[in-house]
């Protein structure tokens, strides 16, 4: 927590108190029904002393006198309603630097409910009685009066993240979560902290898609290596088919998250599948200079290189002829295919002429897939705006799950990352 918070309260509590000649504090005017002022509460004269007191030590900053005299003034009896209001006042913050948080907690809660608490000040003190609850692990009434001046300050940041932080500790993970992206949508960029926050409540909460939707709002605003390892090993779960699986692999690729040995493999078998050997040559090169495989799974892996090796080198036959087959080409299918030969090769940009031809020209049989690798070859030719509305056109749910990850690349690319929070 924040002392300054704390010890700005104990200025306002004390300030003006108890004078040089002992009057009373004159709080905020309540207006009775007749509109005329209601008279202004009086201390006892009894508890005046031991209150000034209080209020000398509390200056000087010496505890121990100031708690010697705040037990002086406990002693008083009778006390008025306004004499027990007045000693919490001046009390709270001596308890708080002796370290008695559960003591300071509950005399500035007894202060905030008074009805002698000045109505413009009942708010600001609400902050440091959130503050010492969570301090002390009363995580329940941490959220209860943070959330109560977060009513009246919806902009303290630190203020919400106290709250979702108690809430989180309560094991409350459904209001962790909304506290969270509330208060994360009111600032900009979103708190990275609240981000998180909210990302680990839907963990908690083995909503899936929850997941997913904190993991693209911190990619958005956030695009670390860490943040989009962990979004698109979430989207692998939900990816089954070899062209989705394609996509959002290359998509790894492109965001320097593709590492593990499994994940290599299974991107090289999905583009053998597709008719890709030049690209998973490419792949597999890469996972054996990185030492991916071990074991049976290299001896597995070096069989599938030779595989994709002894085909690629077949596509390169054919790549001196690919123009003349484009402009030969009597169908979209045919001009498509053209288009995966040059991707594989890693020419790309003759790789999107062809597939836009192919579009073009009508009757693609797999438009979605034809649509999401002319985006990635955009992107891979450095012409990223026009592999926008490449992306955009893939029209399968499933299929659209993936693009639209391409199309968080293409903002967090050409968008600066926002600070990081911690």
């Amino acid at each position: 927590m924040k002392k300054a918070n704390l010890v700005l309260m104990a200025a306002l509590a004390a300030a003006g108190a108890i004078g040089v000649t002992g009057g009373a504090l004159v709080p905020t005017v309540v207006m009775a029904d007749d509109a005329k002022p209601a008279p202004a509460p009086k201390l006892s004269p009894k508890i005046i002393p031991p209150l000034k007191a209080v209020q000398e030590a509390t200056t000087a900053k010496n505890w121990d006198a100031a708690f010697a005299a705040v037990q002086q003034a406990q002693a008083v009896e009778p006390k008025t309603p306004y004499d027990a209001y007045m000693l919490d006042e001046l009390s709270w913050y001596v308890l708080y630097e002796r370290k008695d948080l559960e003591g300071a907690a509950a005399t500035l809660e007894r202060a905030v409910n008074s009805p002698f608490v000045p109505p413009a000040d009942a708010t600001a003190r609400l902050k440091p009685l959130a503050q010492i609850y969570a301090e002390g692990k009363n995580y329940t009434k941490a959220a209860e009066y943070g959330t109560k001046y977060l009513a009246a300050s919806p902009n303290d940041t630190n203020m919400a993240i106290m709250v979702t932080q108690s809430y989180y500790l309560l094991k409350d993970y459904p209001n962790t979560r909304a506290t969270a992206e509330k208060y994360a949508a009111a600032t900009k960029p979103p708190n990275e902290q609240l981000l998180r926050l909210a990302l680990a409540s839907s963990v908690e909460l083995k909503d899936r898609a929850g997941v997913m939707k904190n993991l693209e709002t911190l990619v958005r605003y956030y695009p670390s290596q860490k943040y989009w390892e962990d979004l698109l090993t979430n989207q692998l779960y939900e990816t089954k088919g070899d062209r989705e699986m394609r996509t959002l692999y290359r998509l790894m690729e492109q965001t320097n998250t593709l590492d593990k040995g499994d994940e290599y493999s299974e991107f090289a078998t999905a583009l053998l599948a597709g008719g890709y050997p030049g690209e998973a040559q490419k792949v597999l090169e890469g996972a054996m200079a990185a030492n991916a495989f071990t074991g049976d799974t290299k001896a597995r892996e070096q069989g599938d290189l030779d595989k994709a090796r002894s085909q690629a080198a077949t596509d390169r036959k054919d790549l001196p002829n690919a123009e003349k087959a484009l402009a030969a080409a009597k169908t979209g299918n045919e001009m498509v295919a053209t288009g995966k030969l040059y991707f594989s090769a890693g020419e790309y940009a003759k790789a999107a002429d062809a597939i836009q031809k192919g579009l073009a020209k009508g009757g693609v049989t797999d438009t979605d897939d034809a649509n999401a690798l002319l985006g990635v070859a955009q992107v891979r030719a450095g012409n990223p705006a026009a592999a926008r509305p490449a992306f955009e056109a893939v029209k399968d749910a499933k299929y659209a799950s993936v693009t639209r990850l391409w199309l968080l690349y293409l903002d967090t690319s050409a968008t600066p990352a926002a600070a990081a929070t911690g």
